[in-house]
């Protein structure tokens, strides 16, 4: 098989030596078909469009956040727990035109707990959301804030809720 494919290789760059070896540069016919290339007519560019770009500012957005979730709390002393706290939340600006449809949050809690004793907790959840405007996708920001959960344990169970606002900045061109 390789050899096959060397003697074909091989043809073919023969061919094109003795082609090359034909070709007589200096004949007028050469000349005259360079010169018709070189004169050629000038192909013209239609003149693009001046695009204006579009005004804009940045507006807050903000939203009230409800955080619930549960835990297994080790031992019957208690000890150190993981709880994985979930919720849904709207966040507009103050004119009510931008906003993002439900967004999803899951923020993780870490702490020690001891047995009848009040948990209590501050977490900072950070989501990624994208907003609209009269329904068309206007760009997506980062929103962010503190929000407080607490709760009592029982026996190895524990149940935090807290509530509070998140709020962040975004980018908005201005509408036509």
């Amino acid at each position: 098989m390789k050899k096959i494919i060397i003697t074909a290789v091989c043809g073919l760059f023969a061919a094109s030596a003795s082609a090359a070896e034909n070709l007589n540069f200096t004949d007028a016919a050469f000349l005259k078909q360079a010169n018709s290339i070189a004169s050629a007519p000038a192909v013209e560019v239609p003149a693009a469009k001046p695009v204006r770009a579009k005004a804009g500012h940045y507006v807050q957005v903000s939203g009230y956040v409800n955080l619930n979730g549960n835990g297994w709390v080790p031992g019957t002393t208690g000890g150190f727990t993981s709880v994985t706290l979930t919720g849904w939340a709207n966040f507009r600006d103050s004119s009510g035109k931008v906003t993002s449809n439900n967004s999803y949050l899951n923020v993780n809690a870490s702490m020690w707990i001891y047995p009848n004793q009040h948990v209590y907790q501050t977490v900072w959840p950070n989501v990624y959301v994208q907003f609209y405007r009269n329904g068309k996708p206007v760009g997506s920001t980062n929103m962010s804030g503190s929000i407080s959960v607490s709760g009592w344990p029982s026996s190895n169970f524990v149940s935090l809720s807290g509530s509070g606002y998140m709020n962040g900045s975004i980018y908005v061109e201005d509408e036509e």
